[in-house]
């Protein structure tokens, strides 16, 4: 039987460079320097893995019990790039000179169907340009060391008609069948499909092919998913049966009017990664096409832009700030709870460059329209669970703290004050109306304000700003498609 609320989760402090070179040792991490998380869970723990960073820089592993403490504990590659050297071989002689690169980025790991874990893993020669290569590896144990097995995309040159060879992401269809989803910018979001029992391309096509003309480029880097130019760090998540309602909730709350649906999901990251990372989605009913058919077309959904539950730069109530939140994956734990987990930077900077990333998880799940809405506070231990309109409006009063996100994505959204749910379906702010709200289906939420329609998701939240439990809401915009956030506020 699960809390109602999440109970005080002792975040780890948010540990800091003590000056250029001075990142503390990695015993202290936490989720310090976390950039590019991916999740697995294995043997009753929660594996990340992450881009290098602070002279670990190939590939960091950190673990926790809870998906809220970690611990750091290696490197996939401890040898560094001389575990890699074929693929290193093959990726300088493309680049035409050696690269003084020496991080690995942006890597995945999965079960391997015969054991241990295939990782997924990434290497670039120029930064700001697609000498890039991605390389399948293998290890006995999750934590590794990690052995290089082969490469699986070379590319370099023509960017923009050819994808750069970053971000590998992993996921399966209905059906069972094994895909990898990768690129960024002008190259597009790709998808190429696997082998489940090898984990390698299913095509079996090589960079020597190409090169001989004697198969096409999209043979070989894969069909493009989006026409997006600045995305990356794709992944993707399918979810059986998402539940959506057809009628109005403020009409009725039509039981009948309710369906199941599959979706993919697939959420990339946008924009410039210091200052106006955001993290979008397109949805489809299918695992390799129909992800700009939407109304929101080829720019995709915005899950979060930059945002705090602080009310200013200068306040610091909250101690972390959600800056260029971004690189994320999808994770659905064993218990079945829907994990978004991603870097953010924080402090908001005002002028400054932020400092390093941090390692985020949120809970995630589907308003009722079908559309991905992510609670935004840090994971501290809740469920999902349904909710009534006696609890919403008298934990707090009604009071609710907002975060109306913007078309925008280079400066960061605070938290504003005054907003308040009414018992009986009225929507004030600082005392006035301004619109309605209503609760259906268990926990999810509609609401009127300014002109917009918001259909959102009712979760129970640790709020860090007032250091106790309560609710959020996460809500998306009918025609905006732009967030709108809700904590509650005492």
């Amino acid at each position: 039987m699960h809390a109602l609320y999440p109970s005080d989760p002792k975040f780890g402090a948010l540990v800091v460079p003590s000056g250029k070179d001075g990142a503390p040792a990695p015993c202290e991490w936490d989720t310090f320097g976390a950039h590019d998380p991916s999740v697995i869970e294995a043997g009753g723990w929660f594996y990340v893995f992450s881009t290098g960073a602070f002279g670990q820089d190939y590939y960091q592993i950190r673990r926790s019990r809870d998906m809220i403490h970690w611990e750091y504990v290696g490197q996939a590659f401890p040898q560094g790039l001389s575990s890699l050297r074929e693929m290193t071989r093959e990726l300088f002689a493309l680049y035409g000179k050696e690269s003084k690169n020496t991080t690995l980025w942006a890597p995945d790991v999965v079960p391997a169907k015969g054991g241990g874990y295939w990782l997924y893993g990434c290497y670039t020669a120029k930064f700001g340009d697609n000498y890039s290569a991605i390389f399948l590896a293998h290890a006995d144990a999750v934590a590794g060391e990690y052995r290089f097995v082969r490469t699986l995309v070379l590319s370099g040159g023509a960017w923009g008609r050819t994808p750069n060879a970053i971000d590998p992401q992993i996921f399966y269809d209905a059906a069972g069948r094994m895909f990898m989803t990768y690129g960024s910018w002008h190259g597009g979001i790709r998808i190429l499909e696997l082998d489940p029992e090898t984990g390698s391309r299913l095509d079996g096509f090589t960079y020597a092919q190409l090169r001989a003309g004697k198969v096409t480029e999209e043979q070989y880097f894969g069909r493009k998913l989006t026409e997006t130019s600045s995305a990356e760090g794709s992944v993707m998540a399918y979810h059986a049966e998402v539940p959506v309602c057809g009628g109005d909730p403020f009409v009725a709350d039509d039981a009948a009017k309710w369906s199941r649906i599959p979706r993919y999901v697939l959420v990339a990251s946008c924009d410039d990664l210091a200052r106006a990372y955001n993290m979008r989605c397109w949805e489809s009913a299918q695992p390799d096409c129909g992800f700009g058919a939407h109304p929101y077309g080829r720019e995709g959904m915005k899950v979060a832009s930059s945002f705090s539950w602080n009310y200013s730069a200068s306040e610091r109530r909250a101690p972390l700030d959600f800056f260029a939140a971004g690189h994320n994956d999808l994770f659905t734990s064993s218990a079945g709870d829907h994990f978004v987990v991603f870097h953010a930077c924080s402090p908001c900077p005002e002028g400054k460059k932020p400092v390093p990333f941090y390692l985020c998880a949120c809970l995630y799940d589907f308003n009722s329209r079908g559309e991905l809405v992510m609670n935004p506070n840090r994971y501290a231990g809740e469920r999902l669970r349904d909710v009534t309109e006696e609890e919403l409006c008298s934990l707090s009063g009604g009071a609710f703290d907002y975060i109306a996100q913007e078309a925008r994505n280079d400066r960061c959204a605070f938290a504003k004050r005054g907003l308040r749910l009414e018992r009986g379906g009225a929507l004030t702010l600082g005392g006035s109306p301004c619109g309605r709200w209503k609760l259906y289906g268990g926990h999810y939420i509609a609401l009127e304000w300014n002109g917009e329609r918001y259909f959102g998701v009712v979760f129970p939240a640790w709020i860090e700003a007032a250091g106790r439990a309560g609710l959020s809401v996460s809500a998306r915009g009918e025609s905006s498609h732009l967030p709108l956030f809700l904590n509650t506020a005492w």
